[in-house]
């Protein structure tokens, strides 16, 4: 799908991406080594929309790059230079002008896009061999970053509808929250989000990644995991429905099988959560494992997210 042309070009009405810093602990490693690390000094992006007010409350969207990037992929910053077409669309990383345009044209509720990092820097566990493993852990841990330190965080910054920075505040925002993911980002929808924050999010958008595997992949080091699945089942079951799963990946992208047979499990283990009337699997004709396809998906939850 080619999104229309304007959404490549700059919006006469747009919106600011700031950074901001924050402290975290290295939950996944800690946990991972079972060693103790001092506080960390991170980092992540937030889109505000054009004409941001303070006085007005704002849905937010927490969206998650894949593995082996970071906190500035989704909006061109840092390592990730947006004119950069060879890991971007023709016309290089086009997500502010998407939301802006969407914006503008009503396509999409103003809202705040927050794009964190599950990545968890510590020197001295880099060299050590199973350090892929531990750096693949961060998908099951990263629920404790998003709910201890990224959630308040953007509570105390940003005008959202959660009152205050307790896991009760954001449940009782649940309809304004939503979290969308790529790749591992997408892994971490599964692993973090849905097993253990259904009930603080009321939208998903999970863009190319599987974990129902038929055969392994081994550049991903992602394994099949049953019971981890059954463990997010168990959670979307106990929780409110959400308002809308989305699932899109690329027909051409090595995930497809493994992600559409991720998501028939998921309407066979949750028939009564997940229906065609607030979840659906959109197939990419011809997209691949890349930005191109992704930004398509983004697309489509901006246009569905927070319509309910």
């Amino acid at each position: 799908m080619k999104l229309p042309d304007r959404y490549y070009t700059p919006c006469t009405e747009p919106g600011t991406v700031e950074h901001i810093r924050y402290t975290s602990r290295a939950y996944a490693l800690e946990r991972f080594y079972g060693e103790e690390c001092p506080p960390l000094e991170k980092s992540m992006y937030v889109y505000l929309p054009y004409g941001y007010d303070n006085s007005k409350k704002y849905n937010v969207l927490y969206l998650l790059h894949g593995g082996t990037d970071d906190e500035g992929y989704w909006f061109g910053e840092g390592r990730f230079p947006a004119s950069d077409t060879r890991i971007y669309t023709d016309a290089g990383n086009i997500t502010r002008n998407l939301a802006d345009h969407m914006i503008q044209e009503g396509s999409a509720k103003p809202l705040i896009i927050v794009t964190p990092s599950f990545n968890e820097d510590v020197p001295r566990f880099q060299k050590r061999p199973d350090y892929a493993d531990a750096y693949f852990s961060n998908s099951s841990y990263f629920w404790m970053e998003m709910e201890n330190d990224i959630m308040p965080c953007i509570q105390k910054r940003y005008s959202v509808y959660a009152e205050g920075t307790t896991r009760q505040d954001f449940a009782a925002a649940r309809e304004h929250q939503a979290y969308a993911g790529a790749s591992q980002g997408s892994v971490t929808g599964y692993f973090s989000v849905m097993e253990h924050m259904a009930d603080l999010f009321a939208y998903i958008g999970s863009y190319s990644a599987g974990m129902i595997r038929f055969e392994l992949q081994p550049a991903f080091h992602v394994t099949a995991d049953k019971e981890r699945m059954e463990a997010a089942a168990r959670a979307l079951r106990a929780a409110p429905p959400l308002r809308y799963w989305y699932n899109g990946c690329g027909d051409r992208d090595q995930m497809f099988d493994t992600h559409l047979a991720t998501y028939q499990y998921m309407l066979d283990a949750c028939p009564e959560h997940l229906t065609e009337k607030n979840c659906c699997f959109a197939a990419g004709p011809g997209g691949e494992h890349n930005y191109r396809q992704w930004i398509t998906d983004l697309y489509r939850c901006l246009k569905i997210f927070f319509k309910k």
